[in-house]
């Protein structure tokens, strides 16, 4: 049974402003999004921070597997009670704290915003040490998936340059628009062919969002195609720890760089209130 007595948490929201927490989302699924993830939690631990990693796709999590980490426990029984964020999270040889997701749990697909920012609160009151969490959210525009990015105080889309890609991820810039927090989106163009077209990618899609939404967002950084990200998947390894001078990974450093200049920002904002 989910959790659902907000009361049950200490609200380490209220009192915690040292842990910046930021989402990892996309309109659709196989764009990368949580490679990105994974890569971007490493090379911020690279930086010397305290880096904490939820999967947050509670349904289809794999981020154990690309850390070639064995987690037998994960968020699952943490929302059933049977355990704590303490007993499930996982310290990895890289120096990432990270908190398992769920693999083919129904249960987990509708949980509420209490829910979700409980399970932040939790990580924060075992956890205070963290100078980042990033949650790998589920693509897509679930109300689980929204729920996890209702507690991020800045948020990553990642795309590529596809049909279906663009058009899931204008989805998510509307909702997001909805909720004005455009301010705080950052987009990541990933597995495109050049540094070139990936910014080209994001001035297409904000040159549509300015006649539209009439509010532009943010570019972050691209990152290139490489085969090298399909060889260490197979391998249950990371292309920043395995291949450290290709350029993907170059990319994923500067992710990081520019990111390193936002994290004095509030770690978990107040439920924001949809436009009418």
């Amino acid at each position: 049974m989910l959790l659902t007595d907000v009361d049950t948490f200490t609200s380490m929201s209220q009192s915690n402003t040292t842990t910046s927490i930021l989402g990892i989302a996309s309109g659709k699924g196989g764009v990368g999004k949580t490679t990105v993830a994974v890569n971007l939690a490493l090379a911020l631990c690279a930086q010397n921070l305290r880096v904490g990693l939820l999967d947050a796709d509670l349904g289809l999590a794999n981020s154990q597997i690309l850390l070639g980490v064995n987690a037998p426990l994960n968020v699952s029984h943490v929302f059933d009670g049977s355990k704590t964020v303490a007993d499930v999270a996982v310290e990895t040889h890289h120096g990432l704290l990270l908190i398992p997701g769920a693999s083919g749990n129904q249960s987990l697909a509708n949980i509420t915003s209490i829910e979700a920012r409980s399970l932040i609160d939790q990580i924060l009151e075992s956890f205070p040490d963290l100078d980042v969490l990033l949650i790998d959210s589920a693509a897509g525009l679930s109300s689980a998936n929204m729920s996890f990015l209702d507690t991020c105080c800045t948020r990553l889309l990642v795309m590529q340059d596809e049909p279906a890609s663009i058009a899931d991820a204008y989805g998510l810039i509307k909702l997001e628009s909805r909720k004005d927090r455009l301010n705080n989106l950052l987009l990541v163009p990933n597995r495109v062919s050049s540094e070139q077209a990936g910014k080209r990618l994001f001035d297409n899609m904000n040159l549509v969002r300015i006649k539209f939404l009439e509010e532009p967002v943010s570019y972050l950084a691209s990152v290139l195609q490489t085969d090298l990200f399909g060889q260490v998947t197979r391998k249950r390894e990371t292309i920043f720890e395995h291949h450290p001078s290709s350029p993907a990974t170059k990319n994923i450093a500067e992710l990081a760089a520019v990111l390193m200049t936002k994290l004095d920002r509030i770690n978990v904002p107040s439920p924001a209130r949809e436009r009418v």
